[in-house]
């Protein structure tokens, strides 16, 4: 049983704090975050580099060559998302564990990950139907309800991977979990991921900038020359573009993961959360929360 009380991530009491420990976490666990973004990116890339963009465009005046891209498209995008499920649930579980790892750190985080893998991704799944209905009834109302409706899921889905991890397997327990742990601190932990959400966005940005750099020459005739913009649609598929973009996106897809247990950490406070374990023998009894009554040892 590990109730993570010592864990690095925890403890922050302010938007200072919060930085501050997760700079510390970032710099001091960078390699190992670092690695399993590069591979997850890689990974994703290479799957959907067979993916035609530029001949789904020129189809797009037909609906039954639409239809039949899309069907054509629908494999590689499903192993995309596999891989990005499984790595991104590598990646908490790499977070939740580095810091306390010993002998068995491997062994931990391969059981951290499978056994997480599946409740988490029915929690999400039902996080983003919720999600998708507020933000449709808010944008419906005004363009500002839609945009708190959604940050406010993701806010929300960002305490969905902790609690699943440390807390429970079962999804509808882990769902209605994250809401409470949303609400407790409501405005401070809306307030943490819109900006940490900002900070990423500005570096997204910059990085998109910056693999972009080899290929200004081809973006600028495609502007000249709007027949050859169809070039661009290909670019995924290029080499140099696959290596750039995840050498250069790894470097801030740790940020999240590292955020999300910082706020569960800051959230769940001083309660006693017994860790879910698949092992018979560590499991916690009901009597073992309690101390032993005088004459009955």
């Amino acid at each position: 049983m590990n109730n993570y009380q010592n864990h690095p991530l925890a403890g922050a009491v302010d938007l200072d704090s919060a930085f501050n420990k997760m700079w510390f976490f970032y710099k001091k666990y960078f390699l190992g975050l670092y690695i399993i973004s590069v591979i997850s990116a890689l990974l994703t890339s290479f799957f959907t580099s067979g993916i035609d963009l530029a001949s789904f465009q020129e189809a797009s005046t037909d609906p039954e060559l639409v239809l039949e891209k899309m069907k054509e498209m629908a494999g590689p995008y499903a192993l995309m998302m596999l891989v990005s499920l499984v790595f991104g649930v590598l990646l908490h579980a790499w977070v939740l564990e580095k810091p306390t790892g010993g002998q068995g750190f491997i062994s931990s985080l391969t059981r951290k990950t499978l056994t997480a893998l599946v409740p988490y991704l029915v929690a999400v799944l039902i996080l983003l139907i919720l999600t998708v209905l507020l933000t449709s009834v808010g944008l419906v109302l005004l363009v500002l309800p839609g945009l708190f409706a959604i940050f406010y899921m993701v806010t929300v889905i960002m305490f969905a991977m902790p609690v699943t991890m440390i807390e429970t397997r079962n999804p509808i327990e882990a769902v209605s979990r994250s809401f409470r742990l949303t609400h407790k601190n409501f405005w401070a932990n809306l307030g943490w991921v819109i900006v940490v959400l900002l900070i990423i966005i500005v570096a997204a940005m910059l990085i998109g900038a910056l693999v972009m750099l080899p290929f200004t020459g081809s973006f600028i005739s495609s502007i000249a020359n709007p027949e050859e913009a169809s070039s661009l649609l290909d670019m995924h598929r290029n080499p140099l573009f696959i290596i750039l973009n995840a050498l250069l996106s790894g470097l801030i897809t740790p940020v999240m993961p590292i955020l999300a247990f910082l706020l569960y950490f800051r959230n769940r406070g001083d309660e006693v959360t017994v860790e879910v374990t698949t092992d018979s023998e560590n499991k916690v009894k009901v009597e073992d929360l309690y101390p032993t009554m005088p004459g009955r040892e």
